[in-house]
């Protein structure tokens, strides 16, 4: 299962690059239509666009982070003193941590953002005690 964490992870990054792409192609008329608002003094739309592309950025890089840290675990993964169900549960719950914040992300749906970010917060601190448990019968 370490190494589907792996190929995961790359595959998210994947996600991430073209969420990267899609923004990259709005960056220019985004700034145009800043512009234009600004122009008719417009405050409450210039915020509204400027934070709506704003956030678009974050859910960019957020798929990005959780990508770098479903890798360094899959790599870790051999070295974890757990079984290998609790290996396997672990590795699912890193996927399903990337999938579902990003989908919230994305939709600005804050219970699925609060889902995958305590699903990999608690997915690290498991890598973080499976690691220190190899450690101590080392």
């Amino acid at each position: 299962m370490a190494n589907i964490l792996v190929i995961f992870g790359f595959f998210w990054m994947v996600v991430a690059a073209i969420i990267g792409i899609f923004l990259a192609k709005l960056h220019h008329t985004t700034l145009e239509r800043l512009e234009q608002i600004a122009a008719k003094g417009n405050l409450a739309e210039y915020h509204q666009v400027n934070v709506g592309y704003m956030w678009n950025k974050t859910v960019h890089a957020h798929a990005f982070l959780f990508s770098v840290v479903v890798i360094c675990i899959g790599l870790a993964m051999a070295k974890m003193n757990y079984s290998e169900a609790a290996r396997n549960v672990l590795a699912i719950a890193l996927m399903l941590s990337a999938v579902t914040w990003t989908l919230g992300g994305l939709r600005s749906n804050r219970p699925l953002m609060v889902i995958g970010d305590l699903t990999l917060l608690f997915s690290i601190v498991a890598a973080a005690l499976g690691m220190a448990k190899a450690l101590q019968t080392g």
